[in-house]
């Protein structure tokens, strides 16, 4: 049988290592919270730099619209242009076919 004091020290012994166990615990859950915390803040960063790229390429696409449309714009303006002077053009030939009076 151990005796009192033996008693007394293995129990201390079995506190001090839950202690240290308990000690543990606490810097693992510390540690595994910094862990998710940065991979918080890199999830965070990554669908930031996404959203900026999305951002970016529907820039991209409204100036190559407004692009077109400027194009489009400048060339039906040609047509108009170009369908005046068609028209000038038939007016005087059709002048010029008169006979004089």
């Amino acid at each position: 049988m151990p005796s009192e004091s033996q008693a007394q020290a293995e129990v201390q012994r079995l506190r001090d290592q839950i202690a240290q166990m308990q000690a543990n615990t606490v810097e693992q859950i510390a540690e595994v919270q910094r862990k998710y915390e940065e991979l918080q803040q890199q999830l965070r960063a990554e669908a930031a730099e996404r959203e900026a790229a999305a951002t970016a390429r529907e820039a991209k696409a409204r100036a190559r619209e407004a692009e077109a449309a400027a194009m489009a714009a400048e060339q039906s303006k040609k047509y108009d242009d170009l369908q005046l002077q068609l028209q000038q053009m038939m007016q005087m030939f059709q002048q010029s076919q008169k006979p004089p009076s």
